[in-house]
This record gives C-alpha cells, structure tokens and sequence, in this order.
C-alpha cells in the first residue's frame, strides 16, 4: 500500500487541515512569548483543584532533591480566564511533580523569570491539551486508517512504515487526520515525520486513559534523529 492508495479528497482535505491549524496554533505559541507568558508568570497563583483530579502538591523525587530541586512541588496557574490557553493544563507553572525542572534550576523554579522559561519550554500548553481544534479527543472518535501496520516507532528497536488516520468525533462530526512515517537511513539514523493530530491506528481498539486521551496536533519532520 502507498499514500496514493488514500482517497484523494482525504489527502486534500488533510492538507489543508494542517495548514489552517499549523498557523493558529504558530499565533498561539508565539503570544506565549509575548505578551502572554509573562503575564501568566506575574498572575501565578496556587490552585485549590486539578483539572484531572489530580493531587496538588508533591514532594520532590530522591533524584532531584540531590540535584537541587527546592523539595515541594505545587499546582499552580494564572486564575484568569483571558489567560488560561497559555497556562500549563498537568503540571501547572513550577515545573513537574518529581522535581527534574526544580533541580534544573537549582530549586528557583517559582521565580517570575523560571516560570515563564518553563511556559516558553511548553508552549499554548492548556490550548493544545483541551480545545478540540488542537487536540483530538480520540475515546469519543471513529477512526479509519490506510498504511502499513501499527506499532511504527523511532526508538531502537526502530519499526519503519507509515500511516494516515482519519478521526471523526462521534457527536460533532468533526474530522482530525494524522500522518506518520519512520524510515531507517542507511548511516543507522531516523527519517521520522509526524504531521496533524497524534492519532494512531491501534488508538481504534484502545480506551485511553486521563492523561493521554488528548492527541496533540503537530507539525514535526526530523531527516536524520539518533534511534535512541
């Protein structure tokens, strides 16, 4: 099977998806540059719930704590709604629960400055994790798929091939596509392209769980990635 092998109109409508798409969410993440994510950092406030139901606080895993981490990670965000796109939707503002960006920063992660470093780290976070224009709730979707095979990964073992999706959501009929090919290049490196939403064609015999159950979209092309 070749992506020719696809019909026509999806191919077409997909490019055009990613187009659109890839240039609203290029707006969102450059805001988080300027103006947005320096406004989130100087609003930081901690938050009394997650949105996941996940716990608020944690203590800083062994490894980080020798590294330098502060000792206590908190979930914290901008409460204001203007800004919540560019708020960070799992982890909040202070970085992850174990502590790996507290102990990067040398415990100084609630700092206005580190805050906003870790925003432009992860940019339009809250967005691209919950708006169904840049994520693909796949649990409440169809999925149709044309390639050759499943289970196509980048990391050694590499598993070369490729897919296209196609994800209708069951009650709004809106439509996510998604590609992926992983070559093996002859100098032992990785051809890898991931363009539109993350969506996989075993995510059609798969229930996802909370924190995964958001397939991104991205636009990503890597010629020559080490198979680590």
């Amino acid at each position: 099977m070749s992506f020719s092998d696809v019909p026509l109109r999806y191919r077409l409508a997909a490019f055009w998806q990613w187009g659109w798409v890839g240039a609203l969410l290029a707006v969102g993440v450059l805001l988080t540059y300027f103006p947005m994510g320096m406004l989130v950092a100087l609003t930081a406030k901690v938050q009394t719930k997650h949105p996941q139901g996940k716990p608020l606080s944690a203590r800083h895993s062994a490894k980080y704590l020798a590294a330098g981490a502060s000792g206590w990670w908190e979930y914290a965000n901008s409460a204001w709604a203007l800004l919540r796109p560019w708020n960070n939707y799992e982890d909040g503002l202070y970085g992850e629960p174990s502590g790996k960006t507290s102990a990067r920063c040398k415990g100084r992660e609630r700092t206005r400055w580190n805050v906003y470093l870790w925003l432009c780290r992860n940019p339009f976070n809250w967005a691209k994790r919950t708006s169904t224009l840049f994520a693909c709730l796949i649990n409440d979707c169809d999925l149709q798929w044309w390639g050759t095979g499943q289970g196509l990964t980048d990391k050694a073992p590499v598993v070369a091939g490729w897919y296209f999706c196609r994800a209708v959501h069951r009650q709004t009929g809106r439509v996510y596509y998604g590609y992926r090919r992983v070559r093996l290049n002859d100098d032992g490196t990785v051809y890898q392209a991931t363009l539109g939403y993350k969506i996989k064609p075993e995510h059609a015999g798969q229930l996802q769980d909370s924190d995964d159950l958001d397939k991104a979209f991205t636009l990503r092309v890597q010629f020559s990635a080490e198979a680590d």
